[in-house]
């Protein structure tokens, strides 16, 4: 049997080469633009941004007045609640929890906190099994702190993002 008859049916292995190579870059193309543009395509950070060129600009007024106040919490995790328990007083109106996470914008989450005798209580444990990055932030919005969490911890100490001169 010469060469030609073992092919057979296939035809010329380089040609589906030729033509496969650019079939799957096309492919791949459009699954990439899908990702880019789909849900949880956006930036992971919940703040609103000022877009200007090629430049995102954030508002940090609400670090630097948390860093002023000299502002402080530690997060306490139990299997079913959290406590936030703010070094000084924010004000009688409950801060907010919010759990950012790194990647994936749909599982963020925000945390209603209900008044407790040591502080602020979540109603709702934050365990999960990838990180989040933590912020609590007044109800007006005029002073927020950060943390990260990572799988498995029981406290956090959620401070300013920025610190003052």
């Amino acid at each position: 049997m010469d060469a030609e008859g073992k092919r057979g049916r296939f035809g010329n292995p380089v040609a589906w080469l030729v033509l496969g190579i650019p079939a799957a870059t096309v492919v791949a193309g459009f699954w990439t633009l899908s990702v880019a543009m789909g849900d949880s395509a956006t930036d992971a950070n919940p703040d609103k941004v000022r877009r200007t060129a090629q430049v995102q600009v954030a508002s940090i007024e609400a670090d630097e007045t948390a860093a002023a106040r000299g502002l402080a919490a530690t997060l306490t995790l139990a299997p079913d609640s959290a406590l936030v328990v703010l070094d000084q007083s924010a004000g009688p109106v409950a801060p907010l929890l919010q759990l950012v996470h790194p990647i994936e914008s749909t599982l963020d989450r925000q945390l209603v906190l209900a008044p407790d005798p040591r502080g602020w209580r979540a109603g709702e444990s934050i365990a999960a099994p990838h990180g989040w990055h933590v912020r609590l932030l007044a109800a007006d919005g005029s002073w927020r702190l950060v943390g990260r969490y990572q799988p498995g911890d029981t406290e956090l100490r959620l401070e300013p993002a920025v610190t003052t001169p």
